[in-house]
């Protein structure tokens, strides 16, 4: 029952994302493909997975439990997943606030920290790759590419 909620979900977001996409910029005369090309074959890919999570939800049987006990046990087996999610959506919400460096900066330690075990070896690595790959992608972005980020 859980995954035909989320399947739902997750195709009405799939949905609403496409329909955003079509209000990027039209294409080019040197580009091969339009600025929606390849957010577009992500969201389908998605789109496409998640309708197989729903119809193997009907096809494999499980336990007649409730559905509050589906929820629970779906949480603790994927709190990662929600966790990760959570620091996304205020990571976006930081961009307009603090900037897309610090709050990359930010994201990407508390990702890693979710993912990976508190271990002080472990910590390090965590402190540099957030440092250093945000510095990175703003240089290429500035330097290379010409596009200033918030």
């Amino acid at each position: 029952m859980v995954d035909r909620i989320f399947a739902i979900f997750i195709l009405l977001v799939g949905g609403a994302f496409f329909f955003e996409s079509s209000k990027f910029s039209e294409k080019s005369g040197v580009q091969t493909f339009a600025p929606s090309f390849f957010p577009r074959v992500i969201i389908i890919f998605m789109m496409v997975l998640t309708i197989f999570l729903f119809i193997k939800s009907f096809i494999i049987k499980k336990e007649n439990t409730s559905f509050l006990s589906n929820l629970k046990s779906y949480i603790v087996e994927h709190y990662r997943v929600i966790l990760i999610l959570f620091l996304f959506f205020i990571f976006t919400v930081l961009i307009p606030f603090i900037g897309f460096l610090y709050s990359s900066m930010i994201f990407i330690f508390l990702s890693t920290a979710i993912l990976r075990p508190l271990k002080v070896r472990f910590m390090t690595t965590n402190i540099l790759l957030a440092l250093l790959l945000p510095l990175a992608v703003q240089w290429v972005f500035q330097n290379v590419l010409n596009i200033y980020l918030p």
